[in-house]
C-alpha cells in the first residue's frame, strides 16, 4: 500500500514525499522517489513520479517475483508547480541491485509509450519490469537518463542505497532521487536577497527532496556583506546585509550545491555543476558628509565615519559659485543653491564631483531647500516667493503663493505637505499639494528661521525659541510645547536615531560662539537641554554652529563657519554624546572656508545577481 507523508513546500511549491509500504505475500521492498522539478522550465513540466517494488508471498530459501514500477509524467508547459520526483524528459533509466559484493540484478529499460511494460495515459507514464528475489539485504543503485538504453543526459540518480527484503513482515525503504545539477541560477528575491536553484540537463529546476542545498560564501573583494544562509523553510533563499562598520566597495560572492547526508551525491557524478563561482555581487557605498564651503566655492564630500583630524577630502566638487544652502532626496542625490540677489541651483550626483544641473533662472536669498516625496525641490526664498522646480531641474521654477514671501526656512512631510519659515511675520505657512492655496498660517513665539519634520511632529527653529506642533496644522494649531531654554539662533535642528531634538545655535553659548542643546521627548515647555556642547570644544578651535546631522549610526556631524585653521571646520561626536563630550574627529584644515550646511548621504547598499 502507499502512504503520503508530510509535504514539505520549498520555494512554496506543493512538492511532496512518497514512500511505498510493501507487504509479505504481495510486497517486500519499498523504494520511495523525492525529486522535485519546477513545472515550465527546460520544455519539461513538472508532475508526480513514483518507483516501487512488489512481489507476492514467498516462501523459505525461494525466490519471488519482484515488479519495479515507475512513473514517468507528461511533459508540460504549464507555468505552475507541482511534484515531480522522475523528470518529464526521462526516457531510460538502469537499476542495479547487489548482494553484498555480487550483482544480482542489472538492467536498463525503456520508459516510453512504447517502450514494453509501459502503459501511457494523458496523466503519465507507467512502466513495470519484473525479477526475483529471496529475503535478505540489498543494495540498489538507479539512474534516469533523457535518452533511449541508459544513453543521453543523466537526469536523477540513487546510488547504493541498503534495503533489507525480510519474509512475512511489512518492509519500508526509503529512497531519494537526487537531480543531477548542470547548472545553478540565481534569481532576483527581492531587496538584498536571491533564490538560487539547480537545473537539470534539460532545464528543469530541481526543487523538493531531491534538491542540493545550498552555501554561500565570499569570492573576492572587500568584505561588504554579510550572508545569511537558506534555511529548513526556505532552502532556495539567501539574504546579504551590510556589514557594520561599513566597508565601501563591490564584493563578489559565490554559491556552492551540495548534497545532505543520507541522501546521493548527485555532484560527485560526472558532469554535474555544483559551484557557481560569481554568483551575485554585493555593492555598498558608504554614507558621506557633504559641507557647502562658501566661500572656497566648493562642495566638500567626506567618507563617513571620519578618521582622523587630517582627513582629506573623498570628492571635490569645484562649482565656480558659492554654495551655502544644501539639501539631498531619497536617492541621496545633492542640491546646493547660492546666497544672494540671484540663486543658481545645482544638482549633483554621485560620487559629487561635478554639477550634472546648474540653474540661473529663480530665487534669491535662499535659505532652506526641501525635496518633496513626488521629487519636486522647493526653495526658500528671503525676497520674493517660494519656488518649485520640477524634474530635471533645468527649466525656471514656479512661484509658489505670496504666503510663503520672504521665508527662511522650509520643510515637506509625508503627504506632500510644504511648511515655511516666514521670519519678519513670525509664522509658519502650510500648503498643500498641488500647492495653489488656500494656504493655513499659524504664529511662532519669535523669528522662525529653519525647520525639521519627524513624522507627525513639526519643529520650528526661532531666534529665541524652538516651537513644537503637531501635524497636520490647521488653522487653530498652536506650540503643543515652547522650548527656550539655551536657544539662541536655532537656524538648523536634527533629529537623532532615538527621535530628541537637536539643535545647532548659530549664537548660543556664553561667549555667543555657537552651541548645540539636546531636548529629550516628550518635548515641554520651559524644557532645559539635557546636552549642552558650547563652542569651541575639547581641542577644537572653530565656531559659530550652523550645520547639524546624524548619520546611520547615530553619530553626529557639526559645522562651525568660523575659526579653525582658515575659517571654520567639521565636528564628529559619537554617543553616546554628553555635555562633557569632545569632538571625536575635528577637521578644521581642508581648506574649509565658512562651510554652512552640511548634508548626510544615505548608505546604500544593493544585490545582484550574476
Amino acid at each position: 500500500m502507499m502512504e503520503r507523508l508530510s509535504p514539505e513546500a520549498p520555494l512554496d511549491t506543493d512538492a511532496k514525499e512518497y514512500r511505498m509500504r510493501f507487504v509479505p505475500g504481495s510486497r517486500v521492498a519499498a523504494i520511495c522517489t523525492a525529486l522535485a522539478l519546477l513545472a515550465g522550465c527546460g520544455g519539461g513540466g513538472a508532475a508526480s513520479g513514483g518507483l516501487g517494488s512488489t512481489i507476492p508471498k514467498q516462501t523459505n530459501g525461494a525466490t519471488s517475483a519482484v515488479r519495479f514500477a515507475i512513473t514517468v509524467p507528461p511533459k508540460t508547459t504549464a507555468t505552475g508547480r507541482s511534484p515531480a520526483y522522475v523528470s518529464p524528459a526521462t526516457q531510460s533509466m538502469t537499476i542495479a541491485v547487489l548482494q553484498g559484493a555480487t550483482n544480482v540484478l542489472s538492467q536498463t529499460v525503456g520508459l516510453t509509450p512504447s517502450s514494453p511494460g509501459c502503459t501511457s495515459s494523458l496523466a503519465s507514464t507507467v512502466c513495470t519490469i519484473s525479477l526475483s528475489l529471496a529475503a535478505g539485504s540489498y543494495t540498489a543503485s538507479i539512474t534516469t537518463y533523457d535518452g533511449p538504453n541508459g544513453t543521453g543526459n543523466a537526469l536523477s540518480t540513487a546510488q547504493s542505497v541498503a534495503f533489507t527484503v525480510t519474509a512475512n513482515q511489512s518492509n519500508l525503504v526509503p529512497l531519494t532521487l537526487s537531480g543531477i545539477p548542470t547548472a545553478i541560477k540565481v534569481l532576483s528575491a527581492g531587496t538584498n536577497a536571491v533564490n538560487v536553484l539547480a537545473q537539470d540537463a534539460d532545464g528543469n529546476f530541481i526543487v523538493g527532496a531531491g534538491a542540493p542545498t545550498f552555501t554561500a560564501s565570499a569570492g573576492s573583494g572587500p568584505a561588504v556583506a554579510t550572508i545569511t544562509q537558506p534555511t529548513a523553510s526556505r532552502p532556495n533563499l539567501i539574504s546579504f546585509a551590510p556589514v557594520s562598520p561599513a566597508v565601501g566597495g563591490t564584493e563578489i560572492i559565490n554559491v556552492t550545491a551540495s548534497y545532505p547526508a543520507g541522501e546521493t551525491n548527485a555532484c560527485t557524478l560526472p558532469g554535474a555543476v555544483c559551484v557557481l563561482l560569481q554568483a551575485v555581487t554585493a555593492t555598498l557605498t558608504p554614507q558621506y558628509v557633504l559641507v557647502a564651503n562658501y566661500s572656497a566655492n566648493q562642495i566638500l564630500g567626506f567618507t563617513l565615519p571620519l578618521t582622523s583630524s587630517a582627513q582629506t577630502p573623498a570628492s571635490i566638487a569645484n562649482l565656480g559659485i558659492s554654495p551655502r544652502t544644501l539639501t539631498e532626496d531619497a536617492h541621496g542625490d545633492i542640491f546646493s543653491a547660492t546666497y544672494g540677489n540671484t540663486t543658481t541651483l545645482q544638482e549633483l550626483l554621485a560620487p559629487y564631483t561635478s554639477p550634472s544641473v546648474t540653474n540661473n533662472l529663480g530665487g534669491s536669498f535662499t535659505g532652506q531647500m526641501t525635496v518633496t516625496p513626488s521629487g519636486d525641490l522647493v526653495m526658500a526664498n528671503g525676497n520674493g516667493n517660494a519656488s518649485l522646480y520640477t524634474a530635471p531641474y533645468s527649466a525656471a521654477p514656479t512661484a509658489l503663493p505670496n504666503g510663503t514671501s520672504s521665508s527662511s526656512g522650509v520643510a515637506t512631510d509625508a503627504s506632500g505637505n510644504l511648511y515655511f519659515a516666514v521670519s519678519a511675520a513670525k509664522t509658519v505657512v502650510m500648503l498643500a499639494p498641488p500647492y495653489t492655496g488656500p494656504a493655513i498660517t499659524v504664529s511662532t513665539n519669535s523669528y522662525p528661521a529653519g525647520l525639521a519634520i519627524a513624522g507627525s511632529t513639526l519643529f520650528v527653529g526661532e531666534s529665541t525659541d524652538v516651537d513644537v506642533f503637531s501635524l497636520p496644522l490647521t488653522a487653530t494649531s498652536s506650540p503643543a510645547a515652547t522650548i527656550s531654554s539655551g536657544v539662541n539662533g536655532a537656524n538648523r535642528l536634527a533629529i537623532d536615531p532615538s527621535g530628541n531634538l537637536w539643535v545647532a545655535n548659530y549664537n548660543g553659548g556664553p561667549t555667543s560662539k555657537g552651541s548645540i542643546e539636546e531636548f529629550t521627548k516628550p518635548f515641554s515647555t520651559g524644557e532645559a537641554p539635557a546636552v549642552t556642547i558650547n563652542m569651541p570644544v575639547g581641542t577644537s578651535t572653530s565656531y559659530d554652529t550652523w550645520g547639524i546631522a546624524f548619520d546611520a549610526t547615530g553619530n553626529l556631524y557639526v559645522t562651525n563657519v568660523i575659526g579653525g585653521a582658515n575659517h571654520g571646520g567639521l565636528l564628529e561626536f559619537q554617543p553616546p554624546i554628553t555635555s562633557a563630550s569632545s569632538p571625536s574627529v575635528a577637521i578644521e584644515g581642508s581648506g574649509f572656508n565658512y562651510p554652512y550646511d552640511l548634508v548626510i548621504t544615505p548608505q546604500q547598499f544593493s544585490v545582484t545577481p550574476l
